[in-house]
């Protein structure tokens, strides 16, 4: 072990034993945690790695988790975050070290400890901890449990998700699904992409801060947009119903035109492909394929929705054009 991660264990270790002593003599002698287990005493003190394990610390309490990687940061000498990792009674931080390598430290049962990194850092994003919402991590276990179906073994996790977009995970053990959240703690939906709420909520995702598109395509499992990021460059963000978006980089530099993405109605779209699917009279109802773009010749954007051999084309508010 290294001179630096010694002193990172020793100077967490006293952090965290004093935390958890203070909390232990708030609430006094002789009463329980939250589990019905003695609360920690001053005795907490003493922890140190390899001791025996204090009583329960329990993570998703308000504020908790917050706390312990507080102190796992300072342990590390401020040094870039590449993933957390929390459960009920653990943490665990891997930050990068000064020769651009990954190591990790973890606190559990009042103690801390250097652990053996399985993860190589190969350029992911490195991220501020402050700017996600993990103050309270059984509401996001809560949330989680709803989507997902199972509490079993809950674990939340931040890193890079796809290029550079870092996201918060809870997964459990056996898992079930993994359940996606942005940075302010809101679930990622699973969509349904003919519904307005849901095209929206898909469109917030894919057109971010971009005020100008070059494209939208809705399809019945994806939403993609594409916006030039440059002269020569495309970059094309796809939404999947279930999954948060990811990001794909095209070259290209064609002179097509964009379009100002606050045009967009997301309940026009509903409209229309209700209105495209339900024509002809088949049942089940075809899927539609939506695809919004300035077209060659052309100033301002149209909407093309096609099912087998229908297609209905209107201008942005939902008006018909003529073939």
């Amino acid at each position: 072990m290294s001179s630096r991660t010694a002193r990172a264990r020793a100077v967490l270790c006293a952090l965290v034993a004093g935390a958890l002593a203070l909390a232990g003599c708030a609430r006094g002698a002789g009463r329980t945690g939250p589990s019905g287990s003695p609360a920690p005493t001053s005795t907490a003190s003493q922890a140190s790695p390899g001791s025996a394990p204090d009583p329960a610390y329990d993570l998703t309490r308000p504020g908790r988790a917050r706390q312990v990687i507080g102190f796992l940061r300072h342990a590390s000498g401020d040094r870039p975050v590449l993933r957390i990792e929390v459960t009920a009674a653990a943490a665990n931080l891997t930050y990068l070290t000064e020769d651009d390598k990954a190591e990790t430290i973890g606190y559990a049962n009042g103690a801390i400890s250097h652990l053996d990194s399985t993860i190589k850092y190969i350029d992911q994003a490195r991220f501020d901890p402050d700017d996600f919402a993990f103050d309270d991590v059984a509401a996001l276990f809560e949330t989680a449990a709803e989507v997902s179906g199972s509490n079993q073994d809950q674990d939340l996790q931040i890193n890079e998700y796809d290029h550079g977009n870092v996201l918060m995970t809870v997964t459990t053990t056996p898992e079930s699904s993994t359940v996606f959240f942005r940075d302010d703690g809101s679930v990622i939906n699973e969509l349904d992409l003919t519904r307005a709420a849901d095209i929206a909520e898909a469109l917030a995702d894919t057109v971010q801060n971009s005020p100008q598109v070059l494209s939208v395509t809705i399809k019945a499992d994806a939403l993609s947009v594409r916006v030039r990021t440059d002269e020569a460059t495309v970059e094309e963000r796809t939404r999947r119903a279930g999954l948060p978006t990811i990001v794909s980089t095209i070259k290209n530099s064609d002179k097509n035109p964009s379009f100002d993405s606050s045009l967009i109605s997301p309940e026009t779209i509903a409209r229309l492909i209700a209105q495209t699917a339900g024509q002809g009279g088949r049942s089940p109802a075809p899927d539609v394929t939506v695809t919004i773009n300035v077209e060659s010749g052309r100033t301002e954007p149209l909407m093309r929705f096609q099912a087998g051999g229908t297609e209905i084309v209107t201008d942005m508010s939902g008006a018909v054009q003529e073939k």
